[in-house]
């Protein structure tokens, strides 16, 4: 019984450095861009262009997405591009350390969950 008490002390700790490691992403104060950044074509607006069938030639980029359900499409300067690109990667980041954190979070419940029930004790 002392050695699995040792063990789930070691996992608990192991998860406890891992969740310190995931909050330093969680609340590290960099700017974020909820939402994708993608690049697509569009057409020119001359109506004689080859474009104004099939869009060809002006690629530009942009902004997308779901505030409150409706869907939301902005386009973005050049100039904006790559500041956005590494926002929209440090949002990715944060979203996978927030998942990684409850799955930790879960792992460690159930843990200390079982601790508590080794202990209980039965009326006589």
């Amino acid at each position: 019984m002392k050695k699995s008490n040792e063990k789930t002390l070691e996992s608990l700790k192991n998860l406890w450095k891992r969740k310190e490691e995931l909050l330093g992403v969680l609340v590290a104060d960099h700017p974020v861009l909820i939402g994708t950044v993608y690049d697509t074509l569009r057409r020119c607006g001359n109506p004689t262009c080859h474009c104004a069938q099939k869009p060809s030639h002006l690629q530009t980029l942009v902004h997308f997405k779901k505030p409150s359900g409706q869907h939301c499409c902005h386009f973005v300067r050049q100039e904006d591009a790559d500041a956005l690109r590494r926002a929209m990667d440090l949002y990715r980041q944060w979203r996978e350390a927030m998942r990684e954190f409850q799955t930790l979070q879960t792992r460690e419940r159930k843990l200390l969950k079982v601790q508590i029930q080794k202990r209980g004790i039965q009326p006589k």
